[in-house]
């Protein structure tokens, strides 16, 4: 009974729109190496009020997709109250790249 009624509910559209949802979920479990999950709901009404033989169904499908690990930044707060990659309490050093010459020929020491 289920199969037969969920096939026919909006003409299909469910169906494939679960499918649709089933495959973004499998793909980002993929990615992030983590669960994911898809919730469908039938609400289920009566037509009018007083007759229970006419129901109308609605459905909703939801997907709850998994996130991939973020990073962590680390920054400085400074006195005016911004954030800095560098720690404005610390000195800075006069670092500076220094080009070092190769020698032409290597000696074998035995």
């Amino acid at each position: 009974m289920f199969q037969e009624t969920i096939l026919q509910i909006n003409n299909g559209a469910t169906v494939a729109e679960l499918s649709e949802a089933l495959e973004k979920v499998v793909a980002a479990v993929r990615l992030a190496g983590k669960s994911g999950s898809i919730t469908l709901t039938l609400k289920v009404a009566p037509a009018s009020k007083g007759s229970t033989d006419v129901l109308m169904v609605e459905s909703q499908v939801r997907t709850k997709l998994p996130e991939p690990d973020r990073g962590i930044s680390i920054f400085y707060a400074t006195d005016e109250n911004r954030l800095v990659r560098n720690d404005p309490k610390q000195q800075q050093l006069p670092l500076r790249v220094v080009d070092i010459e190769q020698p032409k020929q290597l000696k074998e020491v035995i």
